[in-house]
């Protein structure tokens, strides 16, 4: 499956969108270990706390 991931920071009390990614995996599960990766080896050098929103892609 095709999934599309939304990388977040929250500013005050809102989410802005800082990185997104269509991965392929297999299940959710193995699509959450690859966003954590991105998250912890791309991402982490710049932001602090990074989080993520998984959803199914849809072209």
């Amino acid at each position: 499956m095709l999934f599309e991931i939304d990388f977040t920071v929250k500013i005050k009390s809102n989410f802005k969108t800082i990185y997104s990614a269509i991965v392929f995996a297999d299940t959710v599960r193995e699509c959450r270990a690859e966003a954590n990766e991105i998250a912890k080896n791309v991402l982490n050098k710049k932001y602090k706390e990074i989080r993520f929103f998984i959803q199914e892609f849809i072209a």
